[in-house]
């Protein structure tokens, strides 16, 4: 079920940066990091088939989780990027389990590429990462939201958790 806009907004909640620039800056300074300072998930005699099938499974999750929520958007006919504004409150598909599934999308595909580098880095790193996006990214979707749909949006917060 979507709810179509309240109030009309020319723009979107807009952001300094897109979301997926935090998650490769982490990885990209967590590769960093394992090159000058290895530090391996598993010694790599025993990094075998099957860890690369955990990290495997974790990435193509991810990806298919991120898809299905902007897929559901572009069903929905709104606002994807952060510079466009809603056109409807979407609360079906993966909108039904998280009010964020694209986000949850990429920290499934992070920690599966951070397993695939077989390095503690990216793990050690996504705290920082996740903090961010809240702090730069999912504190301005929230306000917006919750300008544009109100008591709508405040229901949908109280029925569905943030993450999971």
């Amino acid at each position: 079920m979507h709810f179509p806009i309240t109030k009309k907004r020319t723009r979107g909640p807009g952001t300094p940066f897109p979301p997926t620039l935090l998650f490769v800056l982490g990885l990209l300074f967590a590769w960093w990091l394992h090159a000058s300072i290895p530090f391996e998930i598993i010694a790599a005699p025993s990094f075998g088939p099957w860890v690369l099938a955990v990290g495997a499974v974790a990435l193509a999750a991810g990806a298919a989780v991120f898809w299905w929520g902007m897929s559901t958007f572009a069903r929905a006919r709104t606002g994807i990027l952060l510079q466009r504004p809603a056109s409807r409150l979407v609360t079906y598909g993966p909108y039904r389990w998280s009010r964020n599934p694209m986000y949850v999308g990429f920290v499934a595909m992070y920690l599966g590429l951070a397993i695939l580098m077989n390095s503690v880095w990216p793990i050690a790193l996504l705290p920082a990462v996740i903090v961010a996006l809240e702090l730069i990214v999912i504190t301005r979707e929230e306000r917006y939201l919750r300008t544009i749909f109100g008591a709508l949006y405040d229901e949908y917060c109280r029925r569905v958790n943030r993450w999971i």
